[in-house]
């Protein structure tokens, strides 16, 4: 019966340490934004993503934003494309909502290191109430980019 408590105390012990958030290593405390690169017609969207960018690592926590192109980590994002389509109609055949869209590549690099943690290529959707205006879906569309961009590298370890 002892030998029972033993095992199950340090099973219990072992689950104590678990969990999901992202392990960075010691070493790991900035990250420098780079300014990012509109390949797009639209004006603004890479200041617009920029912002958000350092507002999503801000809130995080788990890196400080550094102006130092020789921080930790650097990140490089170039905007492909952005694009509005219609996503559903109303019986009338109004548009009722919108899908915007976002492409972008990304790479972060550990510069302590000198090793690429991720480089990817990714689309970002979001499907919005058609009263939304166009500036405000822009908005919410960079706004989850950027989360996806800081899920990215701490999720990279």
């Amino acid at each position: 019966m002892r030998r029972i408590w033993i095992i199950a105390s340090l099973i219990l012990i072992g689950c104590c340490g678990y969990t999901t958030r992202a392990m960075l290593p010691a070493y790991m405390r900035t990250i420098y934004v780079q300014p990012v690169e509109n390949r797009t017609l639209r004006p603004l969207l890479a200041e617009n993503l920029n912002d958000e960018l350092v507002t999503a690592f801000t809130r995080n926590g788990r890196l400080r934003v550094s102006s130092d192109a020789s921080a930790d980590l650097s990140l490089n994002v170039s905007i492909t494309s952005y694009r509005r389509t219609a996503a559903v109609y109303d019986a009338s055949r109004n548009v009722s909502q919108w899908r915007y869209e976002l492409r972008f590549e990304g790479e972060c690099r550990d510069q302590v290191k000198n090793t690429v943690l991720w480089d990817e290529r990714k689309t970002t959707s979001e499907v919005l109430d058609a009263s939304m205006d166009e500036e405000e879906g822009i908005r919410k569309l960079l706004e989850r980019a950027a989360d996806e961009i800081v899920r990215s590298t701490l999720l990279a370890w």
